[in-house]
């Protein structure tokens, strides 16, 4: 059987990474962005859709940092460029919100990420990985 395949969102402002708060059955957590991959769509097709779904950003894809298999899904952690402004709730995560189900998107300093409970978390060392890379090539 082949996994569930989906698009991951590495999109930094500056010295900020942005994430996905979530609160799900009474559980808290962070995401990055992203989701699903449509048939007949690309990884890298598939982010920038999800991208501007869920915040209402516009980015282009510059590079792959992972490909991860976790559990029933592959994730394609794609570096996004040409991001920046307030991110805003919409798309179908917009649509679910309730009470009990909510998605909160926001820049968060890189150097609190350790404060996130971002989940899976490998996502947490490709973000550091990516964010290093980053430094050293002076961006």
């Amino acid at each position: 059987m082949n996994p569930k395949e989906r698009a991951v969102c590495v999109c930094f402002d500056g010295s900020r990474v942005l994430l996905m708060r979530r609160l799900q059955g009474g559980r808290r957590y962070t995401v990055l962005p992203g989701g699903g991959i449509e048939p007949g769509e690309t990884p890298d097709q598939a982010a920038v859709r999800e991208l501007a779904e869920e915040t209402g950003l516009v980015a282009t894809v510059t590079g792959s940092l992972a490909t991860v298999d976790h559990d029933d899904r592959r994730a394609h952690y794609l570096l996004m460029a040409a991001v920046s402004g307030e991110p805003v709730l919409g798309g179908p995560e917009a649509l679910a919100e309730s009470e009990d189900n909510r998605y909160r998107p926001g820049w968060v300093p890189v150097t609190e990420l350790a404060d996130e409970p971002l989940v899976p978390e490998e996502a947490r060392e490709i973000v550091r990985r990516a964010f290093a890379e980053r430094l050293a090539d002076g961006r």
